[in-house]
């Protein structure tokens, strides 16, 4: 009885974190693609637009994932993507626009942004080794190696493009 009860906090829990990542999803289809219509670069451009699309098939995987759980997604605010849109926003109204600058900026607060998502998806997936729901941790999983390599992408794109252009502009 003491193991059900602690497993159903366990739960309880995981379902509480699992809520915020589905509305941080949500939050990044709108968040990505209008960050697409500020970013000066074609090649972020597309990156931008690739992950909210990603975000929309991740809200569909984490329906999956409540259905799986007989749970509800809900609806609600998650704090910390308020936070970093809010961020990303900042950001991009402070750089001028049409520049390398710009979009160094726009990759960092994308970034932001994926990194917490990347930390949630695999604590969520640490959680449920100890929930039995094997299904839910191979959609998670799969959620996880697509943030880890978007996040990746928007790096090469950094590093190979938008830097070099940013220190141009600078000199």
């Amino acid at each position: 009885m003491v193991d059900q009860l602690r497993a159903q906090g366990l739960q309880d829990f995981f379902v509480q974190c699992l809520q915020d990542l589905y509305i941080a999803e949500k939050k990044l289809v709108n968040c990505a693609a209008a960050l697409s219509i500020a970013a000066f670069t074609e090649e972020l451009q597309r990156a931008l637009i690739a992950q909210s699309e990603e975000a929309g098939l991740h809200v569909q995987r984490l329906d999956n994932v409540f259905d799986l759980m007989n749970q509800q997604p809900g609806i609600g605010r998650c704090h910390i993507i308020e936070i970093l849109s809010d961020k990303a926003a900042s950001i991009v109204k402070t750089v001028e626009t049409g520049t390398a600058l710009r979009d160094a900026a726009i990759i960092y607060a994308v970034q932001l942004i994926a990194h917490y998502k990347i930390a949630s998806y695999g604590s969520l997936i640490s959680l449920l080794a100890e929930l039995d729901y094997p299904k839910a941790k191979l959609i998670l999983k799969q959620c996880l190696a697509d943030e880890k390599s978007a996040d990746s992408y928007l790096t090469q794109i950094a590093v190979n493009f938008i830097n070099p252009a940013a220190q141009r502009e600078s000199e």
